[in-house]
């Protein structure tokens, strides 16, 4: 029986770990009930998505807003908090990007913050939109005004928003958990599936 070659086997490298999370929260306002619901929607999406997933320190645009609308008049410590939340947000896989409704939309600090990133700075990256409104004519205003510019950024929003109205903020919990449990598999599989393939490297013998 005559002999069969064998081609070297080819095993592909696994995707990059951990994979990143980062809060973004665009209220005006410093420690706001928008930045806590938004630190418990990524404390937990991380939780329920595994040991893989990495929570990064939640980015507050308020403590920085000179560095986004001054420039060069902001101090040096605001300007360096600039250039690390667009490094963290244009290398996250997962951003939680939380605003209120303004005036029937999201913030102006928020746009401004976006306005900065680089073209395409969100491609590779999941992003679920966090939205708090006072009134239910105005809850899904800020989420539907959002959605353009992530999609010009290149990010990819596969799940509804969370979309909260005040209210919910007093029992936020059970208003989690239920959309955990009704859309955390597919920001897994969505953030899995934009991982970037490595070249194969043939198996050594």
């Amino acid at each position: 029986m005559p002999s069969v070659a064998f081609e070297p086997r080819v095993v592909p490298d696994p995707p990059a770990w951990p994979q990143s999370v980062v809060t973004v929260v665009g209220n005006p306002r410093a420690g706001s009930r928008t930045a806590a619901a938004a630190a418990s929607v990524a404390e937990l999406l991380s939780s329920e998505l595994g040991t893989p997933y990495r929570l990064d320190d939640l980015v507050d645009l308020v403590t920085f807003a000179p560095a986004i609308f001054q420039g060069d008049a902001a101090t040096d410590e605001q300007r360096a908090a600039l250039e690390n939340a667009i490094d963290l947000v244009s290398s996250a896989s997962l951003v939680v990007l939380a605003t209120p409704v303004y005036k029937g939309s999201y913030t102006g600090l928020l746009k401004s913050f976006l306005d900065v990133l680089r073209p395409e700075a969100l491609a590779g990256a999941v992003v679920v939109p966090v939205t708090v409104s006072a009134a239910p004519s105005h809850k899904l205003l800020a989420d539907h005004h959002l959605r353009p510019v992530l999609n010009e950024l290149g990010a990819t929003v596969p799940v509804p928003g969370v979309i909260l109205e005040e209210r919910d903020l007093e029992d936020l919990q059970v208003v989690l958990s239920t959309w955990i449990r009704q859309h955390a598999g597919i920001v897994q599989a969505t953030t899995i599936a934009l991982q970037p393939i490595a070249e194969p490297t043939p198996a050594q013998h």
